[in-house]
Order: C-alpha cells, then structure tokens, then sequence
C-alpha cells in the first residue's frame, strides 16, 4: 500500500509540474528558433488539460470524502463541541466537491472536437 501512495504522489507532482517545465522548455527552444517549439506548444497545452481534469477528479472526491468524514464525526463524537466542528467539515466538503465538478463542466464544454 506504501508503494501505491508513493506512485501516486509522484504522479500528481509530476501532473502539476509537467506542464510549468515544458512551458520552460518551449520558452528556449522559441528564443533558439528551433522548429519543435510549437509541437512543444500543442504538448504542453495537452498537460494543462491533463492538470485541469486531474485537479478537478481530486477535488471532487476529496470533497465527497471530507463531507463524509463530517458526517461521520458528527455520528460518532460524544462531546457537543466536537460534533459542531465537525459538522464544519460537511458544508466545505461539498463545496470543494462543487467546484471539482464545475471544473470538470467547463473542461467538457471548451474540448476540441476530434
């Protein structure tokens, strides 16, 4: 299980720097002229479409978990105090989950059609 956490972090760390570092990329093969700048272009457009939709997917099933883990809390908490800062945790998990979903709504609307 460790090791599936591990490729999973890599993989988030590489969707969100890939795309910074490619544009990098593009920016000195366009100062040196070289023609595979704009392939570099359309690759790099291509991950920050892979960041967008990732971003979203992880947002709206961390909101969906944290509203779960209110509700959970909530249910299993004795003192009041407890329950009312974990009842907290419900109404910011589903609007994460909202915006991941608005997210992945605008991502569907603006995809180029094949």
């Amino acid at each position: 299980m460790d090791s599936l956490i591990d490729v999973l972090v890599w993989l988030l760390i590489g969707i969100a720097i890939g795309p910074l570092l490619l544009l990098g990329i593009y920016a000195i093969a366009s100062y040196f002229g070289l023609g595979i700048a704009d392939r570099i272009l359309a690759l790099t457009a291509r991950f920050l479409a892979l960041q967008w939709f990732s971003g979203g997917v992880l947002n709206a099933v961390g909101g969906i978990a944290l509203a779960a883990l209110g509700v959970w809390a909530v249910v299993h908490f004795d003192p009041l105090l407890h329950r009312l800062l974990a009842a907290l945790l419900v109404p910011f998990g589903l609007w994460r989950a909202y915006l991941g979903v608005m997210v992945l709504r605008a991502i569907a609307k603006t995809e180029d059609p094949p």
